[in-house]
């Protein structure tokens, strides 16, 4: 009885929570962008259609300077001074207010360069040994500018730090919060090396795009490393970052803006909070990122992996695409009557037409059974699939690359549809049964590419019918352990795939170009079985596809038209979808 009253309490807090999250959603934009010298905007969703010089300016990628023609400016403790044209000193603050090139060096504790030129100016700092620490405002502070680009003079060590202190300044109207602050774009090239400690502040900040095309980066922070507001855009580079807020942050909610683009370079990323977290969009074209700590991985509402190599490590959602609140659709919030999700059945007033599942329950059983400690409770329907969202706009999409994903919470993610066309996925996914490590909101279509995924069973999910390329979904009978390794062998005994999880598993997710119908045996360890491939999807084994909040469609795939999660075979808070060979 104890327990009929918990799961009663606690299906109400979820419905609230449901209607809460119903009520307070916010709209979620689109698409991103990139621009040139000559300010062209293209889509930066579809990352084939852009051409380089949308996204970098062949002076973005042109490190070289005339030394003789420069301004030199030099810092020594509480003075600085200029000799050339276009800036003055004053104390160690020196105001820049002419186009030009300026090559800085020497060391200040209380050093600044303020640019405050016309909206027309390109300005060049040349970094050659430069060592600033500024604990009132940003060691470098654009004001006004068309474009500043930093360039790390080759063979030089450059640092610059906020002393620790948090700053207070404003400018515009907007808080000068990083110990690099420009209101305008700002690029950085070279060869040379950047030091930034931002003890009480985030590391490099542009209200407008922020670029990359060469340097090496020693960054700590804490609060985010890169904040580009309109866009974060690397072409090559060497970064080891180490911060308490996002690596990576692009935050302009207007289409076009607010998006990550990496074409190359080699990313070391540690952080409290998330890898890279873009509003609108996140495309990676190659390069080495490994993010050896996050809380997300990756997030944006639509994120592209077409080559690169990637390794994420984090203790929620790997890689997570997602805006903001999704609409619920026509299939109703509260799933299509049946149980209600708590191995109970509700009253007549939750019918399967109506797509709403009422309040009221009972303490009888329909289809349903509990084991003793209350964690196996299975029935039809279940309420509404849960708590998961539905966008259309939103996607993942991988074509190539190395993607490695070891993940607390869902592995790929996906408010909308997962696209799966190639490249080479590895996924090590949650122990616990309340993620999952495919968890999509609408579908999950499989074409091309190698994918291995091995995870718990709770919220598993597996491609959908609209797929080309053959896949399998196994559950075991009880999970394997870390170690433990994965063979998939044809009816020849030539095997298909092979890999070893490094953590518990109970669910495995297999796909191949190599895959096709026919017989093959599946090796776990020293345990095998066979398994008949048929269909374009297969499922075996006792899976709990809907865990807490209900089931998923046979099938595999959610309904096109929104909504959140209908219920389905399963239901109960691990639901348990039994079949001993689901295809289809």
């Amino acid at each position: 009885m104890l327990k009929e009253k918990i799961f009663s309490v606690f299906s109400l807090l979820i419905v609230v929570s449901m209607l809460t999250m119903l009520l307070t959603g916010c709209g979620s934009n689109t698409a991103a962008s990139a621009e040139s010298d000559t300010a062209s905007t293209v889509s930066a969703v579809n990352t084939s259609s852009i051409e380089e010089s949308d996204l970098f300016t062949s002076r973005d990628l042109d490190p070289s300077y005339d030394d003789a023609s420069s301004t030199h400016i030099t810092f020594d403790g509480s003075t600085a001074a200029a000799e050339g044209s276009g800036a003055a000193a004053d104390g160690s603050t020196v105001t820049i207010t002419e186009e030009g090139t300026y090559v800085l060096s020497g060391s200040s504790e209380d050093g600044q360069i303020v640019i405050s030129a016309d909206s027309a100016s390109k300005v060049q700092l040349v970094l050659n040994g430069l060592s600033l620490t500024n604990s009132d405002s940003a060691c470098i502070l654009v004001t006004q500018a068309d474009k500043v680009f930093v360039t790390l003079a080759e063979g030089t060590e450059n640092t610059l730090s906020d002393g620790g202190q948090a700053y207070s300044a404003t400018v515009d109207d907007s808080n000068i919060d990083g110990v690099i602050f420009s209101k305008d774009t700002l690029t950085f090239n070279g060869s040379g090396t950047l030091t930034v400690q931002a003890s009480a502040n985030h590391a490099i900040v542009s209200k407008d795009d922020l670029k990359f095309t060469g340097g090496t980066y020693d960054i700590t922070s804490s609060g985010k490393a890169l904040s580009g507001k309109d866009s974060i855009r690397i072409k090559d580079g060497t970064f080891e970052i180490r911060s308490e807020d996002d690596a990576l942050h692009s935050d302009n909610e207007e289409d076009g803006q607010g998006f990550v683009y990496i074409e190359g370079g080699s990313l070391d990323i540690a952080t409290q909070d998330d890898g890279i977290h873009a509003e609108n969009s996140v495309a990676i074209e190659g390069g080495t990122i490994t993010i050896s700590q996050c809380y997300e991985g990756i997030e944006a509402l639509t994120i592209d992996i077409n080559g690169g190599i990637l390794d994420i490590t984090a203790s929620d959602d790997g890689i997570n695409a997602s805006g903001g609140t999704a609409s619920s659709g026509n299939d109703g919030f509260m799933g299509t009557g049946g149980g209600n999700g708590f191995g109970a059945v509700t009253s007549e007033e939750g019918s399967e037409d109506s797509g709403y599942v009422s309040l009221a329950v009972t303490s009888a059983t329909q289809d349903a059974s509990q084991t003793q400690d209350g964690s196996l409770m299975q029935g039809h329907g279940g309420m509404g699939g849960g708590m998961m969202d539905v966008e259309q706009d939103a996607y993942l999409r991988i074509t190539g690359g190395e993607v490695t994903v070891n993940s607390g919470g869902d592995s790929l993610d996906t408010n909308g549809t997962l696209y799966i066309d190639g490249g080479t996925i590895l996924v090590n996914g949650p122990t616990n049964n309340g993620n999952g490590a495919l968890d999509c909101g609408i579908d999950a279509v499989i074409t091309g590419g190698t994918v291995m995924i091995a995870g718990s069973a709770g919220m598993a999910q597996s491609f959908g019918t609209s797929s080309t390329q053959h896949s399998m979904m196994i559950t075991l009978d009880s999970s394997a352990s870390a170690g433990s390794t994965v063979t998939l062998t044809d009816s020849s005994g030539n095997t298909v795939l092979t890999f070893t999880p490094d953590k518990q598993f109970q669910n495995v997710i297999l796909s191949s170009p190599e895959l096709t119908e026919g017989t093959y045996t599946l090796t776990v360890g020293s345990d095998s079985q066979e398994v008949t491939v048929s269909s374009i999807t297969t499922t075996v084994g006792s899976t709990g596809t809907g865990g807490m909040m209900g089931g998923m469609p046979q099938g595999g795939t959610m309904p096109q038209d929104g909504g959140m999660r209908p219920g389905g075979f399963g239901g109960g808070m691990h639901g348990s979808q039994s079949s001993t060979a689901v295809t289809g």
